[in-house]
């Protein structure tokens, strides 16, 4: 925004989930700590997670804005699969285009390696190991993507269960960058507090990446997807119930 962009609603969703979703991890884990005073009116805690609570309905549901999130990046990564099949009906035409595209994906499936892309450069030298995650994640991820796209098509926005995973997933990307960067800055300037910046985007990093590729993993996996449909069952049963299915163990 402060260079002029006009295009950051997807920044601008993100945001507001990671900001309005966090605060409410850190208060529960807080009065967690304090134990039964952090309970209580005096400590002040507990009507800051009451305050807290509201900023994951108000300006648009997370729940809403996941969605949002998720199909956006389909979008994207369905233009990109349009653009491919114009250029296979004229190969001889697009001859860079599909070679790159081919030793991209050959790279990617066949041999293991990298697409090539790094952020060497881009952050500072202490965090190259944080930055390499950050790219491993950002493959995997985007190999997935362009897979779910293929396999369900316009469907896709069908799959509420796969399009969290997505978005979660997109979450920890972007959130990854916003660390690498603002941590980067703070070791470059030799700011006092860059040695702590660096161990928490180092330890930010690790998870993040952790759990993108175990969500890239659920993705794929059929195990995760019976049980995607197993909730989806429970889910209708509930609603076509009226409520709880099974009967009370004590008769009520």
């Amino acid at each position: 925004m402060d260079s002029g962009a006009s295009e950051f609603q997807i920044e601008a969703a993100i945001s507001k989930i990671f900001a309005s979703g966090q605060p409410w991890n850190v208060t529960d884990e807080c009065i967690q700590v304090m134990g039964g005073m952090g309970f209580m009116k005096d400590a002040g805690v507990e009507r800051i997670m009451r305050d807290l609570r509201i900023f994951r309905i108000f300006e648009g549901t997370n729940d809403i804005l996941r969605l949002f999130v998720a199909l956006n990046g389909f979008q994207n990564a369905g233009n990109h699969l349009k653009n491919l099949q114009k250029a296979l009906k004229n190969p001889l035409g697009n001859v860079g285009l599909l070679t790159g595209e081919i030793t991209k994906r050959a790279k990617r499936y066949e041999s293991g390696l990298g697409t090539g892309l790094s952020l060497s450069g881009s952050v500072h030298p202490e965090l190259a190991h944080s930055g390499d995650l950050a790219v491993k994640a950002l493959e995997h991820f985007g190999g997935t993507v362009e897979e779910l796209l293929l396999k369900h098509g316009k469907k896709i926005i069908d799959e509420q269960f796969v399009l969290k995973r997505v978005a979660d997933s997109a979450i920890d990307l972007y959130t990854m960058v916003v660390v690498l960067s603002r941590a980067s800055r703070s070791l470059s300037q030799g700011l006092t507090s860059a040695q702590l910046e660096k161990i928490m985007c180092e330890t930010w990093c690790v998870e993040a990446h952790d759990r993108i590729m175990q969500n890239v993993k659920d993705l794929k996996s059929s195990s995760s997807r019976k049980l995607f449909n197993n909730l989806r069952d429970v889910s209708t049963s509930l609603v076509e119930n009226g409520g709880v299915v099974a009967p009370h163990p004590l008769g009520f």
